[in-house]
């Protein structure tokens, strides 16, 4: 009996080994370790089958240079305006940058540092006021843009840790690292309604910076090369969209980059931006379908 038990446990092990070789095979294998310098890889979310879900990567059609210390936690496109904020303790700001879609270019028109004790996160354009959130400070700093340059207006409280913010055009969307997003008013910035993100009936937690594009919400996957679409009424992700060639791209050019962290979205145009923590780079892509993963489709984290 304790042979055979033996035996069984062996098997066990090795169809274990084999599903999670099978789930570094279908990301087009982009090992954490080259990616970012770890030595092993540890997945956190496990989903369903993927049969219900379109699949697709980022290729890259442009080039933008990028300030790469800019620690990125939230991007937006607001005509040729990219409004860029940063993180870390002491190196938090606000941006405003002029796209040059022709030559590839940002030129910055204007920067303002947050306090010392402010870790900046995602920001958000909203009827002509710019919101942006700190990570544990509670503060939602807001800026007037009806003038030539941004005007501080009186901060608003977010009773939870700030991560990733956009705006559905009536309300801010907000999450904080977990596995809900909050709709919230622009106000006050009280909870009006959450929705819990659920892959195949999985909650994925660890949502990062936002993005509402054709009436869904595109949320980073802290960690992970990943971008997941995400139905707005029932929280369903419907797409998944694998980056790891941006981040292949982007640690060439700077092998200490941090991850992928920021999208935006060019409504007039329809062009999708993307960037990362301390990237050189701002991507302009175009995504293209790939083949679902067989079997069971995993988020993989550091």
């Amino acid at each position: 009996m304790r042979q055979r038990s033996r035996i069984r446990l062996g098997i066990t092990i090795l169809l274990m080994l084999i599903g999670a070789i099978s789930v570094d095979f279908s990301r087009g294998d982009l090992s954490h370790s080259r990616l970012y310098g770890h030595a092993t890889a540890q997945a956190f979310l496990l989903a369903g089958t993927t049969g219900s879900i379109d699949f697709f990567e980022a290729k890259i059609l442009q080039r933008i240079p990028h300030n790469p210390k800019h620690f990125v936690q939230g991007l937006q496109l607001d005509g040729d305006i990219l409004w860029e904020g940063t993180g870390l303790y002491g190196e938090s700001k606000l941006a405003k940058h002029r796209l040059n879609r022709t030559d590839g270019t940002l030129e910055l028109l204007y920067e303002r540092a947050l306090s010392s004790d402010d870790f900046g996160e995602g920001i958000a354009v909203l009827n002509d006021t710019l919101y942006q959130l700190t990570w544990k400070a509670g503060r939602v700093y807001r800026y007037d843009l009806s003038g030539k340059k941004p005007s501080p207006l009186e901060p608003l409280r977010n009773d939870r840790e700030g991560w990733g913010l956009t705006t559905d055009g009536h309300s801010l969307i907000a999450s904080d690292g977990s596995a809900f997003l909050a709709f919230r008013t622009a106000k006050d910035f009280s909870v009006q309604k959450t929705i819990e993100v659920r892959f195949q009936g999985k909650a994925i937690d660890r949502l990062n910076e936002l993005e509402w594009i054709d009436g869904k919400i595109w949320a980073n996957v802290w960690k992970t090369p990943f971008i997941v679409v995400v139905d707005a009424e029932t929280g369903d992700v419907t797409s998944v969209i694998d980056c790891g060639s941006l981040v292949e791209d982007a640690r060439a050019s700077n092998p200490n980059i941090d991850v992928l962290n920021g999208i935006a979205w060019d409504t007039s145009n329809r062009e999708l931006y993307l960037t990362g923590k301390l990237w050189p780079w701002v991507y302009r892509v175009v995504l293209d379908i790939k083949t679902p993963p067989e079997g069971k489709f995993g988020f993989t984290s550091l």
